[in-house]
């Protein structure tokens, strides 16, 4: 018999077992080619955007920034079949400091190193022999420019003619990642608002295309678990290893504690692409999916005279006389 001072005398459902599972949870220590990958689902799928955002020709010579954990560059020279090496660029550094008791990492960037000191030097060197690159790709590491806009004029600079820059970013607002409550948190107080960085390359004259890509990824839940106690991917280095244990715990007796091994879920990412602005008058365009957003800039233009030419034969044929002006 029950009693509110005795309490009751079963167990509550899945209490125990929710303690003895834990015991039983082993996460697999995964092999170099597989630690920082999410599939060949996963990457099929973001060869075709690349290859529709960043219109990526055999020829090209490009630049890949990105962190080393996961680093795609080998794999896209080898998918394009590129005559030129990518030049591989590290983004940045940060330096990851405990607080107190180890609960919270404090993440303090060092400026003026890696994606930022090599497109200055590039744009600073004026050689005639100076390498110039047909595409650039900055592949989810904006957060560490200490200067953005200074860095994505001396990009632009770097370029060839009809050049193209992409950036892809993992908003942390709007991910999809089966990530854990803290992590959730710390990524959204932590995120780059991506309207910033649109804003940022309209500064820099480029007119920007943008578009919300969704890539599916199929693995084994373990495997993410794993994934996520090497912390990655690379955003969740702002987390300890406490954060970090405690939120393994969390999925693996939360929403990852259902029958069967493999998990499905998609990675929402932006991708956008810029170019140097091709109008007379200088202000960039931005679009999304061919859509054009800002039909009228802010300020009003001045009208623009329109000229075609013609034959003699041609002028002839007009009602007016050819010594008339026909633009009036």
């Amino acid at each position: 018999m029950a009693s509110a001072y005795l309490g009751p005398e079963i167990h509550r459902p899945l209490s125990v077992i929710s303690e003895s599972y834990q015991t039983r949870l082993r996460i697999p220590s995964l092999g170099e080619e597989e630690r920082y990958r999410f599939g060949k689902e996963y990457e099929t799928k973001l060869f075709s955007l690349l290859h529709e955002h960043l219109e990526l020709g055999t020829t090209d010579k490009m630049v890949y920034v990105g962190d080393i954990k996961g680093s795609m560059s080998e794999a896209i020279e080898e998918k394009f079949c590129l005559v030129h090496p990518v030049q591989t660029v590290i983004p940045g550094h940060f330096h990851y400091a405990e607080t107190e008791g180890g609960a919270k990492m404090l993440p303090i960037r060092i400026a003026h190193v890696g994606a930022e000191e090599f497109f200055r030097n590039l744009a600073e060197n004026e050689s005639a022999d100076k390498p110039q690159y047909d595409r650039i790709l900055v592949d989810d590491c904006v957060r560490y420019l200490a200067e953005p806009r200074v860095t994505y004029k001396n990009m632009v600079s770097s370029l060839a003619p009809n050049g193209r820059l992409l950036l892809i970013h993992r908003p942390g607002d709007l991910s999809t990642l089966p990530y854990f409550s803290d992590a959730r948190q710390r990524l959204s107080e932590n995120e780059i608002a991506y309207s910033d960085i649109i804003r940022d390359l309209q500064a820099c004259r480029l007119d920007v295309s943008w578009e919300l890509e969704c890539l599916p990824v199929r693995m084994p839940k373990r495997k993410w678990l794993a994934m996520l106690r090497e912390r990655y991917p690379t955003q969740t280095e702002i987390l300890s290893q406490m954060e970090v244990v405690s939120g393994i715990r969390e999925l693996s007796e939360g929403v990852l504690k259902y029958e069967g091994d493999m998990v499905e879920f998609v990675d929402r990412q932006l991708f956008i692409s810029a170019t140097p602005c091709r109008l007379p008058t200088g202000i960039p365009t931005v679009k999304r999916g061919g859509a054009e957003l800002e039909l009228t800039p802010k300020k009003e233009l001045p009208p623009l005279k329109y000229v075609m030419k013609i034959c003699p034969e041609q002028l002839k044929e007009l009602r007016r006389k050819p010594e008339e002006d026909l633009y009036t």
